[in-house]
């Protein structure tokens, strides 16, 4: 079971407040997935077996090439050098 602790300290890293609500909520959410993994863990599975189809890498999309016109960093602050600076980490 993930720890309240844990919410928190993800909710820190993401750069967010989270009430006790929903850190209650995120931790039973979590614990849901982590069940949910757990139980794939049991599925039997033999080395070399496919489980699906075989694609090349041109059949899952067609690749079309589109020139984007503008400064795409334009809109963002704290760019040096083709470069944006995010927060420093603590």
């Amino acid at each position: 079971m993930i720890s309240k602790d844990e919410i928190k300290h993800l909710g820190w890293l993401s750069r967010l407040e989270l009430t006790e609500k929903e850190i209650d909520k995120y931790s039973r959410q979590i614990d849901e997935i982590i069940r949910y993994f757990d139980k794939l863990d049991t599925i039997p599975f033999r080395k070399g077996e496919l489980t699906g189809s075989i694609k090349t890498v041109d059949e899952l999309r067609d690749d079309r090439v589109e020139v984007f016109e503008g400064d795409p960093l334009r809109s963002f602050k704290n760019r040096k050098d083709g470069f944006v600076k995010g927060p420093r980490m603590a």
